[in-house]
């Protein structure tokens, strides 16, 4: 008898409709990433830079969908990538952990709400994760995301609708316009946001319930050419209270006196479904694939730790100790796991040979000081030759496989 632990991603779902499994993926996706670092890169480039970042996010996400034609392509990789697609979430968790405990005291300063509103969103936090975990166990995550996904927008409108932000947000963007040193992260943006979906096991889980080719596209595309793309505008709405936060300014009283409430909630609420959802599909991989559950654990404890005490860290280049790890775990998406699936995976198609782990981790190695001047430094130029060196070895890579493949045909 087959177990579900054996299956690549266990399946649990009959494929059903798209647009629900859209707002799985769309919620699955808006996480301390898309709820945070468009804050980063308005204050630092403006519109600019949250375009570099928006652009390749929604397109490099809806692409899994029609490049993985059937259940079968994402099962098959899965199976072969078992242990990336582990870390991959295992990161993602740490990463999740680490953010809340740091963030969260700036969320109360940039977010305005009385001390009832306060216990409210506290009760709704802990109400809904009890949800998260009911839905869990039944199996209807996706029909909890369109509930989650239809709150969020809902919020999104608000925040048009009140006069709150308005006001605060002109004058922000008109404080913080746009510059050109942003586009020294599109590579990178692109980079990350093209190849790191191949490893999100959620993604997957979608893609394998979806089922036929028609839904996939459908699903992955209206997922985050719409749903997503919206939750990344949410951000943008907050972002100019959250950079007054974390330069020390409490936030003012609201003419609406509910706003900040739902906006805090929205992020907890988003912040739990990704958590549990990657929890969820971690405990369905290939058993004898992947490391044990508790060592996932562990990891994310550790985060925790790291991000509870991240405020008596020491700060670089201007940076607090917090944005300063923050940043690092961006490294791992905006390097890290690209580079491996390039090498690994994308030239080792048609059953050629994958690029060793040894000239991943070289590549890593090589780029990661002009990954820091750019993301830890401010000078973004660094990131183009941090760029050029992992693309370059993969040339190589490449073209060293090709004259051996040639070598070999000649040979017989």
């Amino acid at each position: 008898m087959t177990t579900a632990h054996e299956h690549a991603v266990a399946p649990e779902h009959k494929p059903s409709n798209p647009i629900v499994w859209g707002a799985y993926l769309a919620c699955s996706w808006t996480w301390c990433i898309g709820m945070f670092l468009p804050v980063l890169l308005l204050r630092d480039f403006g519109w600019l830079g949250f375009l570099v970042f928006a652009v390749p996010n929604v397109i490099g996400a809806g692409a899994m969908g029609w490049v993985l034609k059937s259940r079968a392509d994402s099962e098959a990789f899965v199976r072969k990538h078992a242990w990336a697609v582990w870390c991959f979430s295992a990161v993602t968790l740490a990463f999740h952990v680490f953010w809340v405990l740091w963030i969260f005291q700036y969320l109360r300063m940039g977010l305005y709400m009385s001390q009832n509103a306060s216990y409210g969103v506290l009760a709704a936090f802990i109400a809904f994760w009890l949800v998260t975990k009911r839905s869990s166990y039944f199996k209807r995550m996706p029909q909890l995301a369109t509930v989650l996904w239809i709150f969020s927008a809902l919020v999104l409108v608000a925040t048009f609708v009140t006069p709150d932000l308005g006001p605060v947000n002109q004058r922000f963007h008109e404080a913080h316009p746009s510059s050109a040193m942003g586009l020294f992260l599109l590579p990178i943006s692109t980079f990350g946001f093209l190849l790191c979906p191949y490893l999100d096991v959620t993604f997957h889980h979608a893609r394998q319930q979806l089922g036929s080719k028609q839904r996939g596209r459908i699903g992955f595309s209206v997922g985050f050419g719409l749903m997503f793309a919206l939750m990344i505008v949410l951000t943008t709405r907050y972002a100019p209270m959250l950079v007054d936060a974390l330069n020390g300014q409490q936030a003012n009283p609201t003419q609406t006196a509910w706003i900040g409430a739902v906006l805090l909630a929205h992020i907890l609420f988003q912040w739990v479904f990704t958590v549990q959802v990657h929890l969820d599909r971690v405990k369905a991989m290939p058993i004898k694939s992947v490391p044990p559950y508790n060592m996932l654990i562990g990891v994310a404890l550790l985060a925790g730790l790291i991000g509870f005490f991240a405020t008596n860290l020491p700060t670089i280049a201007g940076l607090s100790g917090g944005e300063i790890v923050y940043r690092c775990f961006i490294g791992a998406y905006g390097l890290v796991f690209p580079t491996y699936v390039l090498y690994r995976a994308v030239l080792a198609r048609n059953g050629t040979k994958p690029m060793s782990m040894f000239a991943v981790w070289g590549a890593i190695v090589l780029a990661t000081p002009m990954f820091w001047l750019g993301f830890m430094q401010g000078e973004s130029v660094w990131l183009a030759p941090g760029m050029g060196i992992v693309l370059m070895i993969a040339a190589i890579g490449l073209v060293n496989r090709k004259q051996g493949v040639t070598g070999s045909v000649a040979g017989q």
